[in-house]
């Protein structure tokens, strides 16, 4: 049975429902909304590092990750002595007051630096690539890996594939194979509920606007961005592109185990209820209500389209696993959303 990657958040029950369910999740990864470790998401809400910390320590035997995923720092912080220092302090305390196991990264820069000015306790930590790290093939994973053998982290336990190959299940299996004969020791995941457009053209720019945002940079505008010029008007526009994009439904988990040892779920600036309700139904490998309901970027179109998950046809997946892509030749995924979806009236606007 492949297990889960979750988000961590310590609100309210969300740390014992993790508890009681702590045999089915490999692992969990969590923001500590800090500048000095910064999030690849905006810091939409706060709490104290000891409220993380009791609630990280009900959690035995999962392995923890705190995300340092920004796509970018500002260039000083690369060479500022201080500001490394108090990245590093940070984890020291995590390393004292709970089992941490390492840390998820997007900037190899950053990476090198605090291993470079840090060395005894980068030493100490796992560094996992993110999945915009887009590791979609063995060369990717290869140079991924070498890039990190340069540093004093320790090599990486766990690897996100990219989630391309969620929708490409014969190269999947190859890089899975060739994967498990030269890193057998590396436990592979997917991600299933990102919801982004199938190799989004818009996804390296919204990173970069996300981390300009989140370092002080610039005013945060991705949501107006995308909204207005990217990808969720796209969907909106073309709702067949929902349906391309590369998800994995909780009915279709089981068509990956032997490829995989995982999948991991994000959403964690959604809240612990939508948590709660996405974990529960991958735990039990269905869903009966909005597909969209589990969805993390599109899910933002939740109030506007419903599409039933349980009205999807049965070959579903085995069309959309090894399809070649040319969605605009094909028309499945237009016309499956052309019986089964239905357009919501909008009305008052979520704030």
């Amino acid at each position: 049975m492949l297990t889960l990657d979750v988000p961590f958040l310590p609100d309210g029950e969300y740390p014992d429902f993790l508890s009681r369910h702590a045999d089915r999740i490999h692992s969990v990864h969590f923001p500590l909304f800090n500048p000095n470790l910064a999030d690849s998401r905006h810091r939409t809400t706060s709490h104290s590092i000891n409220e993380v910390i009791n609630g990280l320590n009900t959690l035995d035997g999962v392995d923890k990750y705190v995300l340092m995923n920004a796509r970018f720092h500002t260039p000083t912080k690369y060479f500022d002595s201080d500001s490394l220092s108090k990245t590093a302090t940070i984890l020291e305390h995590l390393l004292n007051k709970t089992d941490l196991s390492g840390l998820i990264f997007a900037d190899p820069y950053f990476l090198q630096s605090l291993s470079d000015n840090h060395p005894q306790t980068t030493k100490k930590l796992e560094a996992i690539p993110s999945i915009n790290a887009a590791l979609g093939s063995t060369e990717a994973v290869y140079a991924m890996l070498s890039m990190i053998e340069k540093t004093t982290f320790k090599p990486p336990s766990k690897l996100v594939l990219d989630r391309t190959l969620n929708r490409n299940l014969a190269r999947l299996e190859s890089v899975s194979k060739a994967l498990r004969k030269t890193h057998p020791e590396i436990h592979l995941n997917l991600i299933a509920n990102e919801g982004c457009l199938l190799c989004c053209p818009y996804k390296p720019a919204h990173d970069a606007h996300i981390s300009l945002g989140v370092e002080g940079l610039c005013r945060e505008r991705t949501f107006a961005m995308n909204r207005d010029l990217g990808c969720v008007r796209r969907m909106f526009d073309e709702p067949g592109a929902i349906l391309s994009s590369p998800f994995i439904r909780p009915e279709d988990m089981s068509r990956y185990e032997g490829l995989v040892d995982g999948i991991k779920i994000c959403g964690r600036t959604k809240g612990t209820t939508f948590l709660s309700q996405t974990i529960t139904a991958y735990f039990n490998g269905s869903y009966t209500g909005n597909l969209l309901d589990l969805m993390d970027a599109m899910g933002d179109l939740g109030d506007r389209i419903h599409i039933p998950n349980q009205a999807l046809p049965d070959t579903f997946f085995d069309q959309v696993a090894h399809c070649d892509k040319l969605c605009a030749a094909c028309g499945l995924c237009a016309s499956i959303m052309d019986v089964a979806a239905t357009r919501i009236a909008p009305g008052l606007p979520r704030l």
